[in-house]
């Protein structure tokens, strides 16, 4: 919607989470926002919504599943949870505003063109790559709650290609951790076995090429909607 609004702004925003395996990274989706009327034109920000803006939503679960289908992102999504909600009277020039914030994951098969794109994870939590409104802060929002849930969860695998390596494990989570890769490695291991163990994934026969050392062996997900728990903590060690 444009124009002047009164009352509180309320919206839902979402952080569209993968792995790319090629540039060894952790993205978001950023979508260029095309409302001359409204703040920010022109620039990236996180998709989001109004929401009973020109629809009416009945719930906060109906306005981001209307966002998750709507071409601001039109992707589908293995996993979706809520982060945080946050509100105040200086994050949006047309007045207070509160957002309800979700992250939500895909793999890095999915490709996007037009208004939108990957970007670095890290780069916008760091806010070396800027948004607009307070989107950084929300960026760098889920990245905690990214990393907090890697400590205990396999969200992390929701991220990785149906196919994937050791090597991609270990560099997404030292990347979203901002941990070098050698740290943990063995607890990451650990939880691989866990896995198979509970027959989440399978180690498969097939092996990719590394630009030095062996081929790695592929993995293979078969259960990538479940989340898993672990029984313990993930270390630093």
């Amino acid at each position: 919607m444009s124009g002047e609004r009164r009352g509180t702004i309320q919206s839902v925003d979402v952080g569209i989470l993968r792995f790319n395996r090629e540039l060894g990274r952790a993205e978001i989706l950023v979508h260029k926002r095309q409302n001359p009327d409204e703040p920010y034109f022109g620039q990236w920000a996180l998709p989001g919504l109004v929401i009973n803006g020109d629809t009416e939503d009945q719930s906060l679960e109906a306005a981001i599943d209307r966002l998750l289908v709507s071409p601001k992102v039109g992707i589908t999504v293995s996993h979706c949870e809520q982060v945080v909600t946050v509100g105040n009277a200086v994050r949006d020039p047309r007045g207070w505003a509160t957002t309800t914030v979700y992250m939500a994951m895909v793999d890095d098969s999915v490709a996007v063109e037009g208004d939108k794109q990957w970007v670095d994870l890290v780069a916008v939590s760091e806010k070396r790559f800027l948004l607009a409104f307070d989107h950084n802060e929300l960026v760098g929002r889920i990245r905690v709650r990214l990393a907090g849930k890697f400590r205990y969860t396999s969200i992390g695998f929701a991220m990785l290609p149906m196919k994937f390596t050791m090597t991609d494990v270990i560099t997404l989570f030292s990347v979203v951790r901002g941990a070098n890769p050698a740290k943990g490695k063995t607890s990451i291991v650990q939880r691989v076995k866990k896995m198979i163990e509970a027959q989440l994934i399978v180690l498969t026969d097939e092996t990719v090429p590394l630009a030095m050392g062996r081929p790695q062996n592929l993995y293979l997900k078969l259960k990538p909607e479940v989340i898993f728990e672990f029984d313990r903590a993930l270390s630093d060690d």
